[in-house]
């Protein structure tokens, strides 16, 4: 795996399966089976992957981030909150 972390098709390598499949286990999609979750779910243990959140949120276009602004004029504040 060299220098990088470990990615999805590491995971589905060692757990024998699809990207795919590790990708719905990864982000909680029901409709795999139990065993096979399981499976993944060691596979994802014994490789240490943890997914990148840059990645994600350049697919969800959402960061998570919220950002506070504070205006001071004249001895009053004023507060935005910007969240996506």
């Amino acid at each position: 795996m060299g220098n990088r972390g470990p990615t999805l098709e590491d995971v589905a390598r060692e757990a024998g399966v699809s990207r795919a499949t590790v990708s719905r286990v990864v982000n909680g999609v029901r409709n795999v089976a139990p065993e096979i979750r399981r499976t993944v779910l060691a596979a994802v243990a014994r490789t240490g992957y943890a997914p990148n959140q840059a990645a994600r949120s350049l697919v969800t276009r959402r960061t998570g981030a919220v950002a506070l602004v504070l205006s001071a004029t004249g001895g009053s504040f004023t507060a935005r909150l910007f969240s996506d």
